[in-house]
């Protein structure tokens, strides 16, 4: 199963980094398809729209049709400038007195036409003056029924115009090769009216050609402010700015339905990931390969070193895999920003599985880097993550409840932004250059301090608030899936109404009583050793539940009533004791209890000899013909220092009610020989107790004792009784049983 996890963990992994290749190489982006992910670029990329765009917008401004306004005023200001221009040259020919001077000048102002009073006064003299005027005028107003434009170099590559006629309801597009240039239009009169009046001398009748040609108006005019529109459309349509795109922003949001630019955005970012593909590919490979080994080399090797017990590798193998599936899901189907992926939630969830701050240590550093492989294989994205991940760990100690997660999120989440600013800034603005004090107002007003970077840094916080609540709604699956038990789930089983504990309360009072004692003699423990305390309690409570299915084969549960191993032999005897544990297993499992605590219920009593019953089968055999293991605990021996703790807790308080007039020294000798001779029985080779930590767990004991069995002044009715001593029962191998049968009683 490990080497299954492992395999799953390095392919997941590696797949997480290139499943956005992947996925373009088999769906390619196409416009109007929905984008199935969110495309996010891996590393810094600046797409350049001059170039991948060009011929995007090119084809789109020769598609450009201009758009004209068709304005009937301008053909009414043509003839009525013609119809003055025919009254006026008339009058003055009607006059006697010829002012041909005074009619050029009002030309030349008003039509802008060059003509010399000489020539002037001959187009009066002429006789069919009249005549000639008014042939032009209708010849001119014919021309005027046609689309007349004034600049052509507009039209340059177009086929069609737009033109917008207030007659009609609708614009019209028409033809370029339907118009008329001003200037085609004054050749045209020019044409026309030398042909109809050939007859007319040159010289009356270019200078009359001349004026009329003055007259004439463009009616179609070009619309400034509709086709500035539509072509800023089209060159924000297309645009000629460099984008550039940082290490973990989105190119393309998860569904969104793919635009003419977002395919050319995607297929210039897929091209420049397939030049690299076969530079960062091995480099990927080799990188998740080495920190999964390091990894199991971590848990099994160097966590061994200081522990004798290795932590369990395949819930925190899962744990990796749950998380990588979670992270990569928020990039590839969230708009989060990079920096608001919740990182802190894989230490803190080591934590909450009671795995140890150094397990959690390891686990984060090695869990941020494989995360950042896929998110982006940034050296400043390393640092945020494995920053976030490490202030997790710290402090995230002492979590006994729910609620006690926000704080080290909101911890979390504030060295997240402090390191986005420590990364964003420009130190070289913000620092002079001599060594002179850090002005405040010099941060604040920096360039890089913006908008921008309180944004990160907004989100940043949100993704250190986020992991703490994700630890929560994550848990229950590794505890599902695993059978291991969060601080969460331990809370679950201390409350003194839980069903068992009732249960044990009536059908066995003197076990219940001496748990709940064992209990706070683990917990005083626990906390000075630096075990885990909670574990210790929930496991001391429910570590001789086994005993409810035969309470009478007890001693604590007899009062007085009358011993039934009296009636059978140290073999049958020894087995009724053994049963207790497992009977108590299989209480344990129907209940549901987390293993943990099964397993503290399974090794509470290691490997140890009943010697009380040894003693009595030597008096009916040799000993030497006696095989110990038939007197002995099935195991396993304790395999952590919270089981140690409570074997060693569990004799001590029942030696403890043996001892008469207890005071320190002898409570201090009682509790050395009780660990002596499990020391000597080799019942701590498997656990990682040191000689410091047994210095430690007897103080403590003997403390606790001492307080528990504190003296008091002996009332003057209690004079009056009887001193008896209660008999009880010792054993030193080598003596002679002088415990009369009838007395044999034991406290296991």
């Amino acid at each position: 199963m490990k080497f299954i996890l492992n395999i799953t963990l390095i392919l997941l992994t590696i797949f997480a980094c290139f499943v956005e290749n992947i996925y373009l190489a088999v769906r390619p982006p196409k416009p109007q398809r929905t984008a199935s992910l969110a495309i996010r670029a891996r590393q810094p990329f600046n797409f350049d729209q001059k170039i991948a765009l060009s011929s995007k917008r090119i084809q789109a401004l020769s598609q450009f049709v201009p758009v004209f306004n068709y304005v009937p005023e301008r053909v009414n200001a043509s003839k009525k400038k013609m119809q003055v221009l025919t009254k006026e040259i008339l009058s003055y020919q009607a006059r006697r007195k010829n002012r041909a001077d005074e009619l050029a000048l009002l030309i030349n102002s008003e039509f802008g036409v060059d003509i010399s009073a000489k020539t002037m006064s001959a187009v009066l003299r002429y006789r069919d003056l009249r005549k000639l005027l008014k042939g032009i005028l209708t010849i001119e107003e014919s021309i005027l029924q046609s689309k007349i434009l004034d600049d052509p170099k507009r039209l340059k590559g177009k086929k069609t115009i737009e033109i917008h006629d207030p007659a009609l309801a609708a614009p019209a597009v028409t033809a370029v090769d339907e118009l008329t240039s001003l200037e085609t239009a004054r050749l045209t009169l020019q044409q026309k009216v030398k042909e109809l009046f050939w007859q007319v001398n040159e010289s009356i009748l270019n200078p009359v050609l001349k004026i009329s040609q003055a007259t004439l108006l463009p009616n179609l005019i070009y619309d400034q402010k509709e086709n500035a529109q539509r072509l800023e459309k089209i060159h924000r349509q297309y645009p000629i700015e460099t984008l550039k795109f940082q290490a973990g922003e989105i190119l393309v949001p998860f569904r969104k339905v793919l635009s003419e630019e977002d395919v050319l955005l995607l297929t210039t970012y897929q091209e420049q990931q397939t030049k690299n593909i076969y530079r960062n590919a091995p480099w990927v490979v080799f990188t998740v390969l080495f920190l999964v080994i390091f990894y199991n080399l971590f848990l099994s090797k160097v966590l061994t070193s200081v522990s004798r017990k290795a932590p369990p590798q395949r819930p925190l193998l899962s744990l990796l895999i749950l998380c990588i599936v979670v992270l990569k899901g928020c990039l590839l189907f969230t708009p989060l920003p990079l920096y608001a992926i919740p990182v802190a939630v894989l230490p803190l969830m080591v934590i909450s599985l009671n795995h140890g701050k150094l397990t959690a240590t390891g686990t984060a550093m090695v869990g941020t880097i494989l995360v950042s492989l896929f998110a982006s294989p940034q050296y400043t994205i390393v640092l945020y993550f494995i920053f976030g991940g490490l202030a997790a760990t710290l402090v995230s100690a002492n979590i006994q409840k729910r609620w006690q997660i926000i704080l080290p999120s909101v911890i979390v989440g504030l060295v997240n932004g402090l390191s986005v600013l420590a990364f964003s800034l420009d130190w070289q603005a913000v620092i002079p250059a001599t060594p002179t004090q850090l002005n405040i107002s010099a941060l604040i007003q920096a360039e890089s301090f913006n908008t921008a970077l309180i944004e990160r840094m907004g989100w940043a916080f949100v993704g250190g608030l986020a992991a703490g609540p994700l630890a929560l709604l994550l848990l229950p699956l590794l505890e599902i899936s695993w059978d291991t038990a969060s601080t969460f789930k331990l809370n679950r089983y201390k409350d003194m109404q839980h069903p068992l504990l009732k249960k044990l309360q009536k059908n066995a009072p003197g076990t219940y009583q001496h748990s709940m004692t064992v209990a706070h003699l683990a917990q005083v423990v626990g906390e000075a050793v630096g075990a885990n305390s909670l574990l210790l309690r929930i496991g001391a409570y429910y570590h001789d539940i086994g005993k409810m299915e035969a309470p009478k084969n007890f001693i604590e549960n007899q009062f007085n009533s009358p011993n039934p191993h009296d009636l059978l032999d140290p073999w049958e005897s020894t087995e009724l004791i053994v049963n207790h544990v497992k009977n108590g297993i299989k209480i344990a499992m129907a209940a549901g209890l987390p293993r943990a605590v099964v397993d503290l219920l399974v090794q509470h009593h290691g490997t140890q000899l009943m010697e009380y019953f040894f003693s009595l089968a030597a008096k009916d055999q040799p000993r030497e013909t006696l095989d110990e293991l038939d007197f002995r605990y099935p195991g396993p021996k304790p395999q952590s220092t919270e089981a140690a703790i409570l074997m060693i807790v569990d004799s001590v308080e029942a030696a403890s009610r043996t001892m008469q007039d207890p005071n320190r020294i002898k409570l201090a000798k009682m509790v050395q020989l009780m660990v002596g001779k499990r020391i000597a029985d080799g019942q701590f080779s498997q656990c990682d107790l040191t000689t410091r930590d047994i210095s430690k767990i007897v103080r403590a004991l003997v403390d606790a004792l001492e307080v528990s069995f504190h003296a008091r002044i002996r009332y003057p009715w209690q004079e009056k009784v009887s001193t008896q001593k209660r008999s009880s029962w010792s054993f030193k191998i080598g003596e002679k049983d002088k415990t009369p049968s009838s007395r044999r009683s034991f406290k296991m």
